[in-house]
């Protein structure tokens, strides 16, 4: 739990440079709490929890990168 806090501290200040960084941390919190839900019942390995949190965030990046926001036109 305390590197997910660090981990958030450090993408809060990303966030506005990456638009579907958003996503991505929705995504990671919801894989975070889905494994907490089921460990009393099985075990996911922590490289594999690793592993998913570092993909969804270079995913986040690259869509990010790839299909940028368009900026709000002013009337």
């Amino acid at each position: 739990m305390l590197g997910l806090r660090a981990l958030f501290f450090l993408l809060d200040n990303f966030i506005h440079l990456f638009s579907k960084l958003k996503y991505g941390l929705a995504i990671i919190l919801s894989f975070i709490g889905l494994k907490m839900i089921i460990a009393p019942f099985y075990h996911i390995e922590s490289s594999y929890s690793l592993l998913v949190i570092g993909v969804v965030l270079m995913l986040s990046v690259l869509l990010s990168m790839i299909f940028p926001e368009k900026p709000i036109e002013e009337e």
